[in-house]
């Protein structure tokens, strides 16, 4: 099934009061998460107070591959909406850059953006990401003169990334920035990992929940796709198809 749908939604789906009511009670769930996120990573980050260069005008972590959510992604995409014409419109000229040195060929440049293809878009980055993460370096588009322009909007993995991090994939060790710790080094503090855990497992199962209620593919997008593509459309789409909120 092609998860296809328009940037700007008909106004009768975007001004439903019923779909409007749940995406808000979808995202304030996610920022409750976000609130969490950024507890524990201040909580670590005091641990190792003397050794933290996470401040204001580093970028580092702005530079990373990595894979956001559908949620994730459509939260990026509300606040690129709210941009002026003229930020929004520069932004989605460094996202299709950065798509472009990201996928290559897979890029479609000349794909209707107000009609994409979501699922084949997501399995384009989920291989680039798995051939180049952690090898290749492009910096996010919303990233101007070392800070974020949507800072508020912010995924995830941007709002701990830093601190020595628990990976459910890689369980038995740590991965930290660079800048931070060296690499090999053993990490030592209190209660570590564990709260990592439970928020992992929070997180994990907050994206299952809203997946199987709206009937989500399994997407992976990155900030560029979310600057470029209307997810949230996607959210309003589905909550639409689901008949309550109609």
């Amino acid at each position: 099934m092609r998860s296809r749908f328009p940037l700007g939604h008909p106004m009768d789906i975007r001004m439903n009061p019923g779909i409007n009511t749940r995406l808000s009670q979808i995202y304030g769930i996610y920022e409750g998460l976000l609130t969490d996120v950024e507890n524990e990573f201040d909580r670590v980050r005091n641990m190792f107070l003397d050794r933290m260069q996470c401040r204001k005008g580093c970028s580092s972590c702005c530079h990373q591959l990595f894979a956001i959510s559908t949620v994730e992604a459509a939260y990026i995409s509300r606040a690129v909406s709210e941009l002026s014409p003229n930020e929004r419109d520069q932004m989605r000229q460094r996202a299709r850059q950065y798509l472009k040195e990201l996928l290559g060929p897979d890029f479609r440049d000349g794909q209707n953006p107000e009609d994409p293809d979501l699922e084949e878009h997501s399995r384009a980055v989920r291989e680039a990401l798995r051939k180049q993460a952690g090898l290749n370096h492009i910096p996010c588009p919303a990233l101007i003169d070392d800070a974020c322009a949507i800072y508020d909007h912010r995924p995830v993995m941007a709002r701990k990334f830093g601190i020595p991090l628990w990976n459910p994939n890689k369980p038995n060790e740590l991965q930290a920035c660079e800048l931070n710790f060296k690499p090999g080094e053993v990490i030592e503090g209190e209660n570590l990992v564990e709260p990592q855990i439970v928020l992992e497992y929070r997180w994990l199962e907050f994206k299952q929940s809203v997946q199987d209620e709206l009937s989500l593919p399994e997407l992976v997008a990155t900030v560029a796709s979310a600057v470029v593509f209307d997810y949230q459309a996607l959210l309003e789409e589905r909550i639409a198809g689901n008949g309550p909120a109609q």
